[in-house]
């Protein structure tokens, strides 16, 4: 029993890591980052981990929607709502991360334009 609900736990992962492997753009986006020296550079930057966050908000709702779905079965599978909140709590905190990283990018960008 145990060891089902562990491997159902890393089971519930899988899209997570999965989907963190979509964070990584194309090649030149670590040389993009690593050589950001301008405004425009910074603000490139930030609309993209803006764009990021939207998505992973955007996902974080979609498996709160289901986990609340799944919740309303009398004799449900809580091994789903299980798996919809570990899922909601992961794209929430990526979200978050992101919005910060594109909130740093943009003061970035507002102190080398004045």
């Amino acid at each position: 029993m145990r060891a089902n609900r562990i491997a159902t736990g890393l089971l519930s992962l899988l899209p997570l890591v999965l989907a963190a492997c979509t964070i990584i753009p194309a090649p030149d986006f670590s040389a993009a980052v690593a050589s950001a020296s301008t405004a425009a550079d910074h603000q490139r930057i930030a609309d993209f981990y803006g764009q990021k966050a939207s998505g992973y908000e955007d996902e974080a709702a979609w498996h709160e929607k289901n986990a609340n779905s799944y919740g309303g079965y009398p004799r449900g599978p809580v091994s789903f709502v299980s798996h919809c909140h570990s899922l909601q709590e992961g794209f929430t905190a990526a979200a978050k991360e992101a919005r910060s990283l594109e909130k740093a990018h943009r003061q970035m960008a507002a102190g080398l334009s004045n």
